[in-house]
């Protein structure tokens, strides 16, 4: 009973430190997802500019933009699951194993964050798709 209450100790001892590996899973989250959005339309410019040229509307684009980073979200959740389970198990010792543990409104509240990031990226992206000079986008680019 005496080790069961010194585990437990040691884990409420470490609680600062998990606090700051989530804020800083967070801002992590958030970089990222914009990244990955800036990446894509730079990538994507000539082509939304084709696009464009073609007779598709803006908003059309726009949800196309949000459908790729919904996509890049959806695939991320379950990635994220994986990664804590390979993350805690770093931690294992011969002595002392450490487990995931989630339950499912850790996940919601995750899910819901990463959600509101996916979605204000989409945002800054689509207002960059207005700003795009066609036909400086469809220059021969080598």
């Amino acid at each position: 009973m005496n080790k069961k209450k010194n585990a437990y100790n040691f884990v409420n001892s470490l609680m600062s430190i998990f606090a700051l590996i989530i804020v800083f899973g967070a801002l992590l989250i958030s970089i990222v997802l914009y990244n990955l959005g800036s990446l894509s339309f730079v990538e994507r410019m000539r082509d939304y500019a084709t696009l464009r040229v073609l007779g598709i509307h803006k908003k059309k684009l726009r949800i196309l933009t949000l459908i790729e980073n919904l996509i890049t979200t959806f695939i991320g959740i379950p990635a994220g699951i994986w990664f804590l389970g390979q993350y805690v198990n770093t931690f294992s010792t011969i002595n002392l194993e450490y487990t995931r543990y989630y339950n499912w409104s850790t996940i919601l509240i995750a899910s819901v964050f990463v959600w509101i990031c996916s979605l204000s990226t989409t945002l800054f992206i689509s207002r960059r798709i207005r700003s795009i000079y066609m036909v400086q986008a469809l220059k021969g680019v080598e």
